[in-house]
C-alpha cells in the first residue's frame, strides 16, 4: 500500500470515529434517563451528578464548619461530656419507643421495647440539671433566659409540627388533625394526652418549666432556680392530691416535673465541692460507678420486676442517681472527649423532633413486606443511623442557621 493509500485509509478510519461520536451526541439527545441500555448519559446526566456533586460539596463544607467548633466548645464547658452523652443516648431511646410497630414484627418481647423508657426521664432530669448549669450560681436575668429558650426551642418546633400535621392529614388516612389542634400544639397549649407530633408532649412540659424559671428569675436572678424546683414539686402535689380532671391541669402537674428539680439539685450539689465525697480517688470513682450501676439496673428490670412502681420511683429517682454518678465520674476525670459524640450531642435537640418521621417510614416498610421478622431487624439498626443522618441535615441547614439568626436579631441592646 502506498503513501497515498495510507492517507485515505487513515482519513476514512478519521472520518467513522468523528461520525461515531456525533452518532453518540445524538444518541445522547435521544436518552430519557442518566444512563440508559445503549450506554449514553442523557440530558438529565450531567445535571443529576453536578447537583450531586454540589450538595455533597455543600454538606462537606457545612459539615467542617460546624464539626470542629462544636467539639472544642464541648470541650471547653465543664459538665459537658458525661451529661450531654447522656442526653445522646435519652433521645435514641426516646426513639426506639415510637418504633413499636417494628419492634413487635421483629417479635422482641414487650418488655424489652419498654425499658426504653427510662429515656423520657432521663432527658427531663437532664434538663434541669443543664439548665441550673447555664444559669449558673449567679444566675441570668428572666428576659435573657426566655429569650434564649423560646429561639432554641420554637422555630424547629413549630416547623415540625407543621410538617406532621400535614404528614397525618394527607400522607396518614387514619389520623386526621383538626386546624385547632394545630394551632393549640404551636402554642405549647395541651389538648388531650399528645400534640400532633405527639413524641414533644415532653417538649410541652420543658416549655412549662422554662416559663417558671423565668417567673422566678422575676423574684430573685441568684436564688429563682431553686425557688423554680421547689414550685415544680409544689404543682406536681397538688397535681396528685387533687381530684380536678381538666386535661390542661392535669397536664401542667404530671409528677415527671419533679424530675427537674431532682437535676438542678444534682447541679447544686455537684457544683457546691461536696461531692465527690472525700474519698481516695480510686473509692470515689468505684462508688460513682456503682450509682451508674445502680441507675442502669433499675431501668432494666422495672418493666419485669416492678411494673406497677410509680414513674417517679421506678424511673426519676434511678435516672437522677446514674446522673449524679456520670457527673461525679466527670468531676473524677472520668469521661469520653469523642469529638464524633460531642458534635452529635448538638443534634440532639434535632434527634429529638426528627425521629419520628423516620420511625413511620419503617414501620410503613415493615407494614407493607407483611410484618417481615428479617426487615424488622434490619431495620431496628438501620433506623438509628437513617434518623442521625436527618438530624445532622436538619441541625446543619434549619437549626444552626435560625438559632443564629434570631440570636442576632433579637440581642440586648
Amino acid at each position: 500500500m502506498g503513501a497515498k493509500d495510507e492517507d485515505r485509509a487513515e482519513e476514512r478510519t478519521g472520518h467513522r470515529e468523528a461520525d461515531l461520536v456525533t452518532e453518540r451526541l445524538r444518541a445522547d439527545r435521544r436518552c430519557i434517563g442518566p444512563y440508559d441500555s445503549r450506554g449514553c448519559w442523557g440530558p438529565w446526566g450531567g445535571a443529576i451528578f453536578s447537583t450531586i456533586g454540589t450538595v455533597s460539596f455543600g454538606l462537606i463544607t457545612r459539615v467542617n464548619a460546624e464539626y470542629h467548633p462544636a467539639a472544642r466548645t464541648a470541650g471547653a464547658r465543664r459538665f459537658w461530656h458525661n451529661p450531654q452523652l447522656l442526653r445522646l443516648i435519652s433521645a435514641y431511646a426516646i426513639g426506639y419507643i415510637h418504633m413499636s410497630g417494628v419492634v413487635s414484627a421483629a417479635h422482641i418481647e414487650p418488655g424489652v421495647l419498654d425499658i426504653f423508657r427510662f429515656g423520657t426521664d432521663l432527658f427531663m432530669v437532664l434538663a434541669g440539671f443543664l439548665t441550673a448549669h447555664v444559669l449558673g450560681n449567679n444566675g441570668r436575668s428572666a428576659g435573657a433566659y426566655l429569650r434564649t429558650r423560646l429561639i432554641r426551642i420554637v422555630p424547629l418546633y413549630w416547623g415540625v409540627t407543621i410538617l406532621a400535621f400535614l404528614v397525618e392529614n394527607y400522607a396518614m388516612k387514619s389520623h386526621q388533625r383538626t386546624l385547632s389542634e394545630l394551632f393549640m400544639s404551636l402554642a405549647f397549649v395541651p389538648f388531650g394526652p399528645y400534640p400532633i407530633l405527639y413524641p414533644t408532649w415532653t417538649l410541652l412540659v420543658i416549655v412549662e418549666f422554662s416559663l417558671i424559671i423565668a417567673a422566678f428569675q422575676l423574684v430573685s436572678v441568684k436564688y429563682g432556680i431553686l425557688y423554680s424546683a421547689a414550685f415544680a414539686v409544689l404543682l406536681a402535689v397538688a397535681g396528685e392530691t387533687s381530684s380536678i380532671e381538666n386535661p390542661i391541669f392535669v397536664f401542667y402537674t404530671n409528677p415527671i416535673l419533679i424530675d427537674f428539680a431532682f437535676g438542678i439539685v444534682i447541679f447544686k450539689l455537684s457544683n457546691s465541692g461536696l461531692f465527690p465525697f472525700k474519698l481516695p480517688w480510686s473509692g470515689a470513682v468505684t462508688l460513682a460507678a456503682a450509682a451508674v450501676a445502680f441507675g442502669a439496673l433499675a431501668a432494666v428490670l422495672r418493666p419485669f420486676c416492678w411494673p406497677a412502681l410509680p414513674r417517679l420511683l421506678a424511673l426519676g429517682m434511678p435516672m437522677s442517681v446514674l446522673l449524679l454518678g456520670v457527673v461525679a465520674l466527670e468531676q473524677l476525670g472520668v469521661f469520653s472527649d469523642s469529638k464524633l459524640l460531642n458534635f452529635l450531642a448538638k443534634c440532639t435537640y434535632a434527634i429529638y423532633l426528627t425521629h419520628w418521621f423516620v420511625a413511620i417510614v419503617s414501620e410503613k416498610l415493615v407494614a407493607e413486606s407483611g410484618d417481615s421478622a428479617r426487615l424488622a431487624s434490619v431495620l431496628l439498626f438501620v433506623t438509628p443511623m437513617a434518623v442521625t443522618c436527618v438530624s445532622v441535615l436538619v441541625y446543619l441547614f434549619a437549626e444552626v442557621p435560625l438559632t443564629r439568626y434570631l440570636s442576632g436579631r433579637f440581642t440586648d441592646s
